[in-house]
Order: C-alpha cells, then structure tokens, then sequence
C-alpha cells in the first residue's frame, strides 16, 4: 500500500502586528484581515496535523487487517496445518515431553510439506 509523501510542516514566524500602527481606516481594515488570515492559517495547519495523524493510525490499522485476512486465507488455503504450538498462550515448560513431541511432529509436517512443493 503506498503511503503519501508526508513532510514536516514548515513554520514561519507570524507577523508582529504589534508593531503596526494603523493610522487609516484602510489599514485598520487591513491589519483585522491579516489577524484573520494568520488565525486561519494557524487552524489550518492544526487540522492538517490532525489529518496526518490520522492517516498514518488508518495505515496501521489497515496492514494489521491485511496480515489478519492473509493468516485467515492461509490457514482455509491450508487446512491440514497444525495449529499453534502453545495455544492457550499460556507459559509452557518447554523442556517438557509433550511439548517436545508437538515440535518434532511439527518439524516434520514442515519438511514433509517442503518435500511436496519440492516434487
């Protein structure tokens, strides 16, 4: 799944509008409009982050799903494979016999199935 090319977003420095003196009707207008549109842009750039945020969660979420639907078609393609070694997900001493023997029979469904697509 490609991704978007996402970079950081650049800030630059607001303009000081302190320092403004607006002496005309026509440049009190002005300054208003110029607050206004640093506001917005400002908004602007809190909801592009939010977007960003947003998308790399969505592309996360989407490649878990796509290897939880490969593992499902996997095991329904391949029905005669075992299953899990430890099921339960419970601790296992490893060194035990039966579980020793679920590897060993493991290790030799593998081989056997390598022989198969080998043949």
């Amino acid at each position: 799944m490609p991704s978007p090319a996402i970079g950081p977003i650049e800030t630059s420095t607001p303009s000081n509008l302190a320092d403004v003196e607006a002496t005309t009707r026509k440049e009190v207008l002005l300054v208003a409009a110029l607050r206004e549109a640093e506001e917005r842009c400002a908004m602007y750039k809190k909801r592009v982050i939010t977007l960003q945020a947003q998308a790399v969660l969505n592309e996360v979420y989407c490649n878990k799903l796509w290897f939880q639907l490969a593992f499902k078609e996997e095991k329904l393609a391949n029905p005669d494979a075992p299953g899990k070694l430890v099921e339960d997900g419970l601790p296992r001493l490893l060194s035990g016999d039966e579980f020793y023997e679920r590897v060993v029979e493991f290790t030799q469904w593998q081989k056997e199935k390598e022989l198969e697509k080998a043949a």
